[in-house]
């Protein structure tokens, strides 16, 4: 399993009746540029799944991670909301110190939905969106998971069988992404996701009406949003959508990615997100 220091070097918080685990990069070494960037990762994952982003970006500026309630390490309660997770955001920010006006937030496919709304409400130098999306629209297989008891889905769907591989790599990944990559991401994410309580693979039904866009016009600040051109779980046309809908934002699509560029090209990445962030002015939404 892959470990290294970003992933271990994490403290525990307790925010609003639950305990957050939490990368900062400020108790290991000192800042003079303001700008802090606050990552939040998908659904179901965790802090490592931005390993790439914090080993690179921790060398420039202040970089945030934790596993939003319900995942990674952090308490895994019965029922969650969206309020719960921009409330823990909040929170989690005012303990830590950090200015909003000078936040850039980044949020990957769920952690994008929290992120939308955080920042259509909050005064924030930047966001940054990694396939996310308008609306959730759910699939029959979602539905299932959603209303069946996990006795009849949690081993099938949710431990490393013929099944998953088959499934993960064609859903997440790019056909032409590698299988080493598709290697590393399964033995980063197989012991936690067949740790995972059956009911949390069932939060997104509390998120069904998700539908962002009466929300992405409020929007002012530079926003970045990247996709995947092959992404099948939060398609183009989405991200094309929120382009559309957020005033002031720049759209690029990845060629030969899926759902998961974190993973399948992290370089490119890191290099497009640094890049908008070096043009970020002295401005804030409103």
């Amino acid at each position: 399993m892959y470990v290294d220091k970003v992933i271990k070097d994490t403290i525990f918080l307790d925010v609003n009746g639950v305990k957050l685990r939490v990368y900062d990069s400020s108790r290991e070494k000192q800042y003079d540029e303001a700008i802090t960037l606050v990552f939040l990762h998908g659904s179901p994952g965790q802090i490592s799944n931005w390993k790439y982003q914090l080993r690179y970006f921790k060398e420039y500026y202040r970089v945030i991670a934790f596993d939003q309630r319900g995942y990674g390490m952090s308490s895994k309660p019965r029922v969650v909301s969206i309020d719960d997770y921009l409330s823990d955001l909040d929170e989690l920010l005012n303990r830590l110190n950090v200015n909003a006006k000078d936040t850039v937030l980044l949020g990957h496919s769920f952690g994008g939905m929290i992120a939308q709304i955080y920042v259509a409400h909050h005064n924030v130098k930047g966001l940054v969106l990694i396939g996310s999306l308008v609306k959730l629209k759910a699939s029959l297989i979602d539905k299932f998971i959603w209303n069946a008891p996990p006795l009849l889905w949690r081993k099938l769907l949710f431990t490393d069988n013929p099944l998953t591989r088959r499934l993960y790599r064609k859903l997440f990944f790019s056909s032409k992404t590698s299988a080493e990559i598709f290697r590393e991401f399964m033995e980063d994410n197989r012991q936690y996701i067949e740790s995972l309580p059956g009911y949390v693979f069932q939060y997104e039904k509390y998120f069904r009406d998700y539908d962002a866009t009466s929300i992405l016009p409020k929007i002012s600040c530079p926003a970045l949003i990247i996709v995947g051109r092959e992404d099948k779980v939060t398609p183009v046309e989405q991200s094309q959508q929120i382009h559309k809908l957020i005033p002031n934002s720049k759209l690029i699509i990845i060629d030969d990615v899926g759902h998961l560029v974190l993973y399948e090209k992290p370089n490119e990445l890191n290099k497009i997100i640094h890049d908008f962030i070096k043009t970020l002015k002295q401005r804030t939404c409103t």
